[in-house]
C-alpha cells in the first residue's frame, strides 16, 4: 500500500491500492476539476486581496455587524430616561345621556323688565308735570358717569345716558313682541356639561431635570455597546484567519498537483524506458508492468489532489463571496519568521487583543449599572406641562385648559426589586472580572506555545526543503545505477514514491509554517499579513 500523507487541516490523501488488472481505459486523467483553472481569465487573487474580500464581503461579519447596530438599542434606551418627553392624545367619546345644567333666568329678567317698565312710565309722567328729580344715589352715579373715562366709560355708556339725560329716553319706542321673545330666551341658558359626542385632545411634555439613577446607566450601556465593538474585532480576527487559512490550503493545493503531476512526468519517463528495455530483451514484461502500475497510482493520486484543489478553491470562494472559477491564488513569497522575545510577545498580546479589551469595558460597564442601581434609591424631579382641548367646556366655557408644574417621583420601597437588579449586575461584574483574569493567563501560555510552533515549524520547512533535495538526488542515482544494471526497477520505483513524499511534505510543511505564522500574529493581535 503506498503511504498516505496528510496535508491541511481539512483534508487527508489517501491512496487506494490499485489490482495489476486496471483496464487501459482508467489510466486516462479526468479533466482537472480546479475552478481556477476552468477560465483562463480568472484573475490573480493575492492573500491581501483574500483578507480585504473577507472583511467586506463574507456573511459571518455581515451578520456580526447588524448585531452590533442592534445593540446600540441599550444605548439609546438609556438616552431617553434623560430626554424630555411629549405625548399627543386625541378622543372620540360617546355619552350617553348627554348631561346638560339649566340655568332659568326668566322669572327674574321679567320681573326686572315690568318694575323697569313702571318706572319708566312713572318718570315720563313726571317729566312731562317737570317734577323729575334726581336724588342722592342717582347725582351721584350720574357724576360718576360724567367723570368715566376710557374702558369704564365703555361699559357703562348705555346706563350713563340714562342717568345724565333721561329725558332722552323719554317718548321711547317700547320692545316688540318678538324682541321681550328673544330676552326671555336668552336669560334661560342650557350649560352643557358632558355632551352626547365628546372631542379631547391632550399634549403632555415631561422634561427631567435630575434622574441621577440615568447618568451612570447611560455610561454603562456606553461602555457595553463599546465592549461589543470590541467583540466584533474578534469576531473579524477569527473570520479573517479562516480566510488566511482557505487561502493557504487552495495554495497548497496547487503546489501539490505541480508535484504529482511532476511525479507522473517521472513515472511515464520510467515506463518509457521499460518498454525499449523489454524490446531490446533485457528486462521482462513483469518490470514493464510494475512500471506502468506505478503509473496508474501517480496518475490517481493526482486526481485526488485536484479534486481536493477545487475543494479549497470552492470553500475559499464561499468565504469571500466570489465566483467560483474566477480568481487563481497567487502564493506569497517565503514568510519572514523573525520575531520577539516570548515577554515582549506576551506584553504585545494583553494590550493588543480584542478580547481583553472587550471584557475589561464590559467590566466597567457592570460596574456602572451597580452604581445606577444604587442611585435609584434617589428620587427624580422633572417638570410637566398639559394642554387639553375639548368641546365639553362644562361651567368654565373655554374649549381650552393649560397646567404647568414640577413633579417630585420618590419610590420609597418597590418590595426589593432594587436590590435584586443590584445584586444581579454585581454578580455579572464579578463573573466578567474572573474570565477577565483567565484570559489573561491562557494568553500568556497561547502566545508561548505559538511561538515555539512557529521555530518548530520554521525548521520543519528547512528539513522538508532537505528532504525534497535528497529524495531527487537519489532518484537520479537510482536511475543511472538501473540503467548500468546494478540497481533493481524496485529500487527506482521506490526512489520515486520517496521523492513525491518528499514533495508532498514540502508543501505541507509550507502549509504549516504559514498557518502558525497566522496563528501567532492573531494571538498577538498583529495584522495577519505583514
Amino acid at each position: 500500500m503506498y503511504p498516505c500523507a496528510r496535508l491541511f487541516a481539512f483534508a487527508l490523501c489517501s491512496v487506494t491500492v490499485l489490482s495489476p488488472a486496471i483496464s487501459v481505459a482508467q489510466q486516462s486523467v479526468r479533466p482537472a476539476t480546479n475552478p481556477s483553472t476552468s477560465d483562463p481569465a480568472a484573475r490573480s487573487l493575492t492573500i491581501d486581496d483574500a483578507l480585504k474580500l473577507g472583511e467586506s464581503q463574507n456573511r459571518d461579519l455581515a451578520a456580526a455587524r447588524a448585531r452590533l447596530k442592534g445593540s446600540h438599542a441599550d444605548v439609546e434606551r438609556a438616552m431617553a430616561a434623560l430626554l424630555p418627553t411629549l405625548n399627543v392624545q386625541g378622543r372620540l367619546i360617546i355619552n350617553e345621556p348627554e348631561v346638560t345644567v339649566p340655568f332659568d333666568q326668566r322669572v327674574q329678567t321679567f320681573s326686572g323688565l315690568v318694575q323697569g317698565g313702571a318706572v319708566s312710565d312713572a318718570s315720563l309722567a313726571l317729566a312731562k308735570e317737570g317734577k323729575l328729580q334726581q336724588g342722592a344715589l342717582t347725582q351721584a352715579l350720574a357724576d360718576y358717569c360724567r367723570n368715566a373715562t376710557g374702558a369704564n366709560r365703555d361699559t357703562v355708556d348705555s346706563l350713563c345716558q340714562q342717568l345724565i339725560n333721561p329725558a332722552s329716553q323719554l317718548g321711547k319706542t317700547p320692545p316688540t313682541t318678538a324682541e321681550l321673545d328673544a330676552m326671555l330666551t336668552s336669560a334661560n341658558p342650557q350649560i352643557v356639561i358632558q355632551p352626547r359626542l365628546q372631542l379631547d385632545a391632550n399634549i403632555v411634555a415631561n422634561v427631567p431635570l435630575l434622574v441621577p439613577a440615568a447618568y451612570p446607566a447611560l455610561q454603562g450601556a456606553k461602555l457595553a455597546y463599546r465592549a461589543q465593538e470590541r467583540q466584533l474585532d474578534v469576531t473579524m480576527a477569527q473570520v479573517l484567519q479562516s480566510v488566511a487559512t482557505a487561502f493557504f490550503a487552495a495554495a497548497g493545493a496547487e503546489e501539490l498537483v505541480a508535484a504529482r503531476t511532476n511525479t507522473i512526468e517521472v513515472a511515464q519517463k520510467t515506463v518509457d524506458n521499460a518498454r525499449v528495455r523489454l524490446q531490446a530483451g533485457v528486462v521482462n514484461k513483469v518490470e514493464v508492468t510494475r512500471a506502468e502500475l506505478a503509473l496508474i497510482q501517480a496518475k490517481q493520486r493526482l486526481l485526488e489532489s485536484q479534486d481536493n484543489r477545487a475543494s479549497a478553491y470552492r470553500m475559499l470562494a464561499t468565504m469571500i463571496r466570489q465566483p467560483a472559477g474566477s480568481f487563481k491564488v497567487v502564493p506569497p513569497p517565503e514568510p519572514s519568521t523573525e520575531m520577539g522575545a516570548e515577554d515582549q510577545l506576551v506584553d504585545q498580546a494583553l494590550k493588543s487583543r480584542p478580547e481583553l479589551l472587550s471584557l475589561d469595558l464590559s467590566s466597567r460597564a457592570a460596574s456602572s449599572q451597580v452604581t445606577s442601581s444604587w442611585l435609584r434609591y434617589s428620587p427624580n424631579i422633572s417638570l410637566f406641562g398639559n394642554i387639553r382641548l375639548t368641546n365639553a367646556t362644562g361651567f368654565a366655557g373655554r374649549s381650552d385648559s393649560y397646567s404647568f408644574g414640577a413633579q417630585l417621583d420618590w419610590q420609597v420601597f418597590d418590595g426589593f426589586a432594587r436590590d435584586a437588579q443590584r445584586h444581579q449586575f454585581e454578580a455579572q461584574r464579578r463573573d466578567v472580572e474572573l474570565r477577565l483574569e483567565q484570559l489573561r493567563d491562557s494568553i500568556s501560555d497561547e502566545v508561548i506555545n505559538a511561538r515555539r510552533n512557529v521555530i518548530t515549524k520554521r525548521q520543519g520547512l528547512v528539513t522538508a526543503q532537505r528532504a525534497l533535495q535528497m529524495a531527487q538526488e537519489t532518484l537520479n542515482l537510482v536511475r543511472l545505477q538501473y540503467e548500468a544494471g546494478t540497481a533493481t526497477q524496485l529500487d527506482l520505483l521506490t526512489s520515486q514514491d520517496q521523492m513525491d513524499l518528499a514533495a508532498v511534505g514540502l508543501a505541507q510543511a509550507r502549509f504549516d509554517l504559514s498557518l502558525s505564522l497566522i496563528q501567532l500574529r492573531r494571538l498577538i493581535g498583529s495584522p495577519l499579513v505583514g
